[in-house]
């Protein structure tokens, strides 16, 4: 098969993937068949079954990959939108996403102390609340399993989208800034998507508390290893 062939091939795979997550998670509204469990579970499956290495997928979806940045732009025109409604309420957000940045760390290695778990696992599980390539990347340099990082990320995700709608009311946010902040904040790319569902406005600052949640994790994870370190001895 030439390149095309297989680009049309895993298109239509990766289409057919996420309308049986779709329907799986639609039917049973179990949190562990949400769709992109399903979705991604059929692609390895398919993989499995044929024989073929999945990095054969990797190499020949640049056409999805061109969309996803395509989704990306679509956020920031989204920002761009409402441009002096974010900027009339930067510091509180900056300040906001610095604290959600801060007490998601803090938790994690606290909880994970208490367990005792050993430092690798600690590290692995540190940037959970942070988008998909930069949590992998700060796991690799820290001696973090780069691989449980990514399910870990994926999982906190979906968890965050599944039941942040319903904890902020039931603990009373409605502020649409709120939402938007603390759905990106928490569950990165697949709570901002959530966002968007519940307005524009929540999907942009969504978008925004993503970059803003890498940019304040990428410096905090590195101050906060070496206090880990001392306290588990």
């Amino acid at each position: 098969m030439i390149n095309l062939q297989l680009e049309i091939l895993f298109i239509l795979l990766t289409v057919a993937a996420y309308i049986l997550g779709k329907l799986v998670y639609k039917k049973s509204k179990v949190m562990l068949l949400h769709t992109i469990i399903v979705a991604t579970a059929f692609i390895i499956l398919f993989f499995g079954i044929t024989g073929n290495n999945i990095e054969l997928y990797e190499q020949n979806t640049k056409v999805i990959r061109y969309v996803l940045n395509l989704s990306v732009v679509a956020f920031g025109f989204l920002l761009y939108k409402n441009y002096n409604f974010i900027k009339s309420r930067g510091l509180s957000i900056l300040l906001a996403t610095f604290l959600g940045s801060l007490s998601s760390i803090v938790s994690v290695g606290f909880i994970s102390i208490l367990l005792k778990a050993d430092l690798q696992m600690i590290i692995t599980l540190l940037p959970k609340s942070i988008t998909t390539p930069i949590a992998i990347g700060l796991s690799e340099q820290a001696g973090g399993v780069v691989y449980l990082t990514a399910v870990v990320v994926i999982l906190s995700g979906i968890f965050g989208a599944v039941v942040g709608p319903w904890f902020l009311k039931v603990v009373g946010i409605r502020s649409r800034v709120g939402v938007g902040l603390s759905m990106g904040s928490a569950a990165h790319g697949v709570g901002t998507a959530k966002a968007l569902e519940m307005g524009a406005l929540e999907g942009a600052l969504g978008g925004l508390a993503i970059a803003l949640m890498g940019l304040f994790t990428s410096i905090l994870i590195p101050l906060l290893v070496p206090v880990i370190k001392l306290v588990i001895g």
